[in-house]
Order: structure tokens, then sequence, then C-alpha cells
């Protein structure tokens, strides 16, 4: 070999090494970066001429994206049914709303004991406004739960134009980048991390295309980037009412101008978008069934001839339907409605004796007689099946109250352990980094190879130098 032919395999050879050096520096460096994969010195197409390559893993890219969507979902709807849980409360909490059903019994068998004591009627109307107010706070819980899940959705649809956007141009910038023969590294990664946060939201599949470009497909088949971003529409509702329903009143999901099924096995099935969606359309709709099934029941068992023969058919007893009667198919949001009677005022002993003498009674009766009050009470523990629901099994109030607060507690754990299960799989996915997470021993080691081969080369030029000074001395 010539010395000229030396000399340039050497300083390649120094190119090499220090292009190596290079990438194991910003490796370490960026070994807790979000979104970072190892870079590697390969040889690229062009004899002679070495290219920087990430370290990818293309399956595990993708299982680590279907884990995160995975994870995004169950978490969304963990955290509807923790806040449920919540409103409702535990047995013991005294503000609870079973905790409220329980004062409120408790005040019947006090009153019954004198019916004389305008302070005992008095906390037996205090603790029926407790009840209902109980009812309208969870009621409240709900309906905001919904008007969330709507806001969150819109927010969620304008990120996803927004990195669908910035993905479109990434691929752009990046082929131009590569066409010019540099190194795309950096672009791959923050383009990496967009279609993360896109998987997050609807889970995608990545196509490759021609010239370092991807294409995005979600897993039920919508194209969302093939060269241009496509549109995703939504329309947020400023107020979400229990009545509410979509499609119609609630706005549904675009995509290219075009509806799409936004449950089951549609394109936008599963993800934290999915989760919104069955949040504000199906989970948060059947909990205010629920509510207002039990608020039905408590209406009618105070309004029967029966519980109150001082009214006649039509009357509003004890609890109303916004000062009404409970109609024989009332509106959703009837457990919001939940009122007492318009005529009981706590604070004015007038206002009391309804509680004594029936809501229907048109001159006061015996002060002493317990009856009514003793006939409100057993209302409580009557053995019934509910009024709005036939279906269900016959309960008293505190059954049927107990039967929606274990359906509560229930769907929260279940919640919690495919939380629990999505997270820890999304998270052991995570760690691996795509098969490109750094391990700094590793780099360590090759770094001190590369000393090597960097001296081994420098050895080789200080030779060539030697030689050619000793041919110019002679």
């Amino acid at each position: 070999m010539s010395l000229t032919a030396s000399l340039n395999s050497a300083m390649s050879g120094l190119t090499q090494t220090s292009r190596r050096a290079e990438a194991v520096a910003s490796n370490v460096a960026n070994a807790d970066t979000d979104g970072y994969r190892r870079r590697e010195i390969v040889q690229g197409e062009i004899p002679g001429r070495a290219v920087t390559r990430r370290v990818v893993d293309p399956a595990l890219a993708q299982l680590r994206r279907d884990a995160a969507a995975d994870a995004a979902r169950t978490g969304t709807a963990e955290a509807f049914h923790a806040r449920l849980n919540t409103a409702i409360g535990d047995p013991g909490d005294p503000g609870s709303v079973q905790a409220r059903l329980a004062a409120f019994d408790a005040s019947f068998v006090a009153a019954a004991s004198d019916p004389t004591s305008e302070t005992l009627l008095a906390s037996v109307a205090r603790d029926a406004a407790s009840l209902a107010g109980g009812l309208n706070d969870m009621a409240d819980v709900v309906t905001a739960a919904r008007q969330d899940a709507d806001a969150a959705i819109d927010a969620t649809v304008r990120a996803l134009n927004s990195d669908l956007s910035a993905v479109a141009d990434l691929n752009t910038r990046i082929m131009r980048v590569e066409a010019s023969g540099q190194d795309a590294s950096n672009l791959r990664d923050r383009r990496g991390l967009l279609v993360d946060r896109i998987s997050e939201a609807i889970p995608v599949r990545r196509l490759a295309r021609d010239g370092g470009g991807v294409a995005l497909v979600s897993t039920g088949g919508a194209i969302l980037l093939d060269g241009r971003a496509a549109a995703i529409g939504f329309t947020p509702q400023p107020v979400v009412t229990d009545d509410m329903v979509a499609p119609g009143q609630l706005s549904g999901l675009t995509i290219q101008g075009r509806p799409v099924v936004t449950g089951g096995a549609g394109p936008v099935g599963s993800g934290r978008l999915g989760a919104l969606f069955d949040i504000r359309d199906r989970d948060a709709p059947a909990a205010t069934d629920r509510l207002d099934a039990f608020a039905a029941d408590l209406i009618d068992r105070f309004a029967r001839v029966g519980t109150d023969p001082s009214l006649t058919p039509g009357d509003p007893g004890l609890f109303t339907d916004a000062g009404a009667a409970l109609s024989a198919a009332p509106p959703a949001g009837l457990a919001a409605r939940l009122r007492v009677n318009n005529a009981l005022e706590p604070t004015d002993p007038a206002t009391l004796l309804p509680l004594r003498d029936g809501f229907g009674a048109m001159v006061a009766g015996p002060a002493g007689d317990p009856a009514q009050l003793l006939r409100f009470g057993a209302a409580l523990h009557l053995r019934d099946v509910p009024v709005t629901d036939p279906a269900r099994s016959a309960g008293s109030l505190v059954d049927l109250l107990g039967t929606m607060r274990s359906e509560i507690s229930s769907s929260r754990i279940r919640s919690e352990d495919e939380g629990g299960v999505a997270r820890a799989h999304a998270n052991s996915l995570a760690a691996a980094r795509d098969g490109g997470s750094v391990d700094t021993d590793a780099e360590m080691r090759r770094l001190i190879e590369i000393e090597r081969a960097y001296a081994a080369n420098a050895r080789v030029i200080q030779a060539v130098d030697a030689m050619m000074d000793r041919i110019t001395e002679i």
C-alpha cells in the first residue's frame, strides 16, 4: 500500500472514530431523554460512507404505542369512576347519601315518639332536604363529568389536528435533510414523540413511506395522515344537560368531514378519545339513569295513598320533581330536580304540620297522633319493585341505595384493576425504548474501543509523516 493510500485510510479511520465518539457522547447525554433512541454509526449504501442509524424495533414500538393508548383509555375511565365513587361516599361518611338516608330514617323514629315536638318535626324536614340535596349533588357531579368529557374531547381534537400537521411538516423536513445526506435522527425523535402523543388519543399504525416519511392510520382503519394531515372535526357543547344525547344535541366526530363511529370497533373506539366519548355518551348517562331511578322510587313511595292517605292522585307528596308530582315518564335528570314539597320549611313551625297530618290534609289532626309519621317511616323499608325499573328485584330504599353504591364501587374497583394492569404493561414496554435504550456501561466500553481505534489511526498518520520526512531528507 502506498503512503498516500495509507494516509487516506488513516484519515478516514479518524473521521469514523470521531463520529462514533460523537454518537456515544450523544447516547450517554440523552440516556434519560424522552423519545431519544440510541444512535450507532454503520456503513452506508455508498462504499466508504458511514451513516447514523437510530436503533428502533418497529414491532416493539407498535406494542408500546398500543399499550400507552390502552393505559390512557383505562386511566380516563378510572378517573371518572373514582369521581363518581367519591360523590356517593362511603356508608360511614357523615355526608354520604347512605348516611343521609339513615339520618332521615332515624328522624322519623324520633318524631313519632313525640309528634308534638316542633324540634323533631323540623329535624325530619332538614334530613329530607339533606337527602334530596345529596342526590342533587351526585347528579351535578355526573353532569359535570359529561361537560368535562365534552370539553376534553374538544381539547384532544384540537391537539390531534396540531400534532398531525406537525408530523406532516416533520416528514417534509426529514426527507429534505436525508436527501442531502445529513443526519435527521433528532427530527425523527421529535416525530416519534408526536406520533406517541397522537396514538394515546387514537391508536394508530405507523406506515413507512419512501424518503423517510410516515403515514398514520388508526387501528380502526381511518387515514389520519398520508402526505397531508386529515382534518378531525368536533363541535363542543357549551352547556351539557342530562337529556342531551349523541348524535343529536351532542357532537360526534368527523374525519375529513365524514362522521365516524366513536365507540366499539369504530376508528376511535380505543385510546383516550374513545374513553371520553364513552363517558359522555354511555357511562355518565347510565349513572344518571341509576340516580333518576332511585329518585323516582323515593318520590313514588311518599306519594302513595297507602303512605299518605290525605293525598289524591296527582298530588305531590313529601318529595317532588321540582315541586311537581312524579310524571309517568319523567325526563332525564330527575335526581337533579329532586326537592322536598314546597309546603315544607324547616325554619317555619307552621309549615311542619303536613309531616304529622299528611300533605293533602285540609285541617290539623290530633297533635299527639304518630300514625302518619310511622307510615312515612315504613315507606322507607317497604320492599317493593322500583317504579321505573320493574326488572329489578324488590327491596327497600336502603336496599336500592346499597345496590347502587355497590355497582358504583364495583365499577371503580374494576377500572382501577384494568388501569393498574395497563399502566404496568405500558411502563415495562416504555422502559425498553423500542429496543433503543441506552446502556451507559456498554457505551463506556465502546468509548474505550473507539479511543484505541483513534490512537491506532493516529499512529499510522505519525508513521506516514515520519516516512515523508525521511524521503524529503533523502
